[in-house]
């Protein structure tokens, strides 16, 4: 689901004239499958926005929740980049922390001169999200259980999860990002199951995926 957010530049507000124009954020929205809100304020205030020109000059940066970036912003004509991400872009979480979901989008815009340039972006999460999630009757056949996830080789970051818990990873392109996760369980007569693993090559960017347990089967599922 989206964060919906209203303009709040209007067209019949004054145009500059010279060599300059100005930039209005229609909206600048967070993509997201667990997050629905709403927000008056063209830009979703857990963003940070920096504008930098076509050669990496920065030019502007607005700390998330900033007002101003809601605003109208006078530029000088020409071509510009727009970065857009989460306060918690560039974090790193350990091994058995759960992290959170953290986003970022760059989009290149011009600037025309003497006029009123509108920009909507939407900010995607980037990394996957895992999330297990039992099902009805699953504490009726084992009284607990141990379930584990992690990306690429198992000697990296892992993270336990408990029912309905959720778990963030970044992915690289330098390192294995298939997905791997791992249930052990001890049933009602106290007999405990050898760890099952499983693999899901082919994660994209962006997904929350959903692991369920089929008492039908005895397996996990991907969704």
């Amino acid at each position: 689901m989206n964060i919906f957010l209203l303009s709040s530049c209007l067209q019949e507000e004054s145009i500059v004239s010279g060599e300059k124009g100005i930039l209005c954020f229609s909206s600048i929205e967070v993509s997201s499958a667990d997050i629905v809100s709403m927000s008056t304020r063209a830009v979703n205030p857990a963003l940070v926005v920096e504008i930098e020109k076509e050669d990496g000059t920065p030019v502007v940066k607005y700390a998330a929740g900033a007002i101003d970036a809601s605003q109208k912003i006078e530029l000088e004509a020409g071509g510009y980049r727009l970065k857009a991400y989460s306060s918690n872009y560039g974090t790193t979480w350990e091994n058995m922390e759960k992290g959170e979901p953290v986003y970022y989008k760059e989009e290149p815009f011009f600037i025309e001169a003497e006029k009123v340039n509108y920009l909507a972006i939407n900010v995607p999460m980037i990394g996957i999200g895992v999330t297990l999630m039992l099902p009805e009757g699953f504490d009726v056949w084992f009284k607990s259980y141990t379930f584990s996830v992690w990306i690429g080789e198992r000697g990296g970051r892992s993270v336990e999860l408990k029912n309905g818990e959720t778990a963030y990873f970044s992915l690289s392109s330098d390192e294995d990002t298939d997905l791997n996760y791992a249930l052990s369980v001890v049933n009602i007569d106290d007999e405990q199951s050898s760890e099952k693993n499983s693999t899901y090559r082919g994660i994209t960017e962006g997904c929350l995926y959903e692991v369920t347990y089929s008492l039908a089967t005895r397996s996990l599922e991907l969704h």
